[in-house]
């Protein structure tokens, strides 16, 4: 079977399906941050392209972009591996990218963001931006509270009474790296971290060291591979449904 990950194919592939079999293309936007100590920093990267890549493969004439592997982490920055970059920046990333994509056939361009911090400036970035591209119509996947609902609904799925109202570095991530990429996770170091967000504006103005030492919110260590799995398919069922959606609109608008 064809991969759906652009940076696998060579260019005549992808002009050969790029409007004619291929009609969509998922930009996943991840972070490098830090995750405690058990996880590595680019866990939401990882995650977000392993999302994108089951969609895509879901819906059958998509494709996944290169994932952007820096975001809005500002309040991680006391821990040593994050890289943050300003919304601005974020925002010309995105824009270099579909400036690049404008033109090539496809007809949709979904932004994944897999990082909570970007789902704001995600938002305000496609809405800036939708208007100025000639052939694509952008489709963000920003409603973070349905991404939070979904997770935890994979959690009930799988049998587990436990929840996250807050996801960092707890179970629900460590399950799915877990499921996707095991041997990046440092199983000795898994602790159970503060449970919930205690308080924003700590976090906002003293940064994430405020609410939690080892930087985890939730418990690791009731994650498994098979909870993951189960999370995976909650997200990837959820956001095929939400881009079908959004496309039959748009192709009748």
């Amino acid at each position: 079977m064809r991969s759906v990950k652009m940076n696998e194919l060579a260019w005549t592939s992808i002009e050969e399906v790029a409007g004619q079999e291929v009609h969509t293309v998922i930009i996943p936007i991840g972070a490098t941050e830090q995750h405690g100590p058990h996880l590595p920093v680019g866990t939401d990267s990882m995650i977000g392209e392993e999302i994108s890549t089951r969609v895509a493969n879901r819906l059958g004439d998509t494709l996944v972009a290169p994932p952007i592997q820096v975001g809005c982490s500002p309040s991680h920055s006391d821990y040593p591996g994050t890289i943050s970059i300003s919304s601005d920046v974020l925002k010309g990333l995105i824009d270099d990218y579909l400036d690049s994509l404008d033109g090539y056939g496809f007809q949709f361009a979904v932004l994944l963001p897999s990082h909570g911090g970007n789902f704001p400036p995600v938002e305000t970035a496609a809405a800036e931006l939708a208007p100025k591209y000639s052939e694509l119509s952008l489709i963000p996947i920003v409603d973070l509270n349905r991404f939070t609902e979904l997770i935890n609904q994979g959690l009930e799925e799988a049998g587990l009474e436990y929840q996250e109202p807050v996801i960092h570095g707890g179970g629900t991530e460590t399950a799915m790296m877990m499921a996707i990429e095991p041997s990046r996770v440092r199983n000795s170091e898994l602790r159970p971290g503060n449970e919930g967000l205690k308080s924003r504006s700590a976090v906002l103005n003293l940064g994430f060291q405020s609410v939690t030492d080892a930087g985890v919110l939730g418990d690791p260590t009731v994650a498994t591979p098979e909870i993951g799995e189960h999370i995976i398919t909650s997200l990837v069922d959820g956001y095929t449904a939400m881009i079908e959606h959004e496309r039959t609109r748009l192709r009748n608008w």
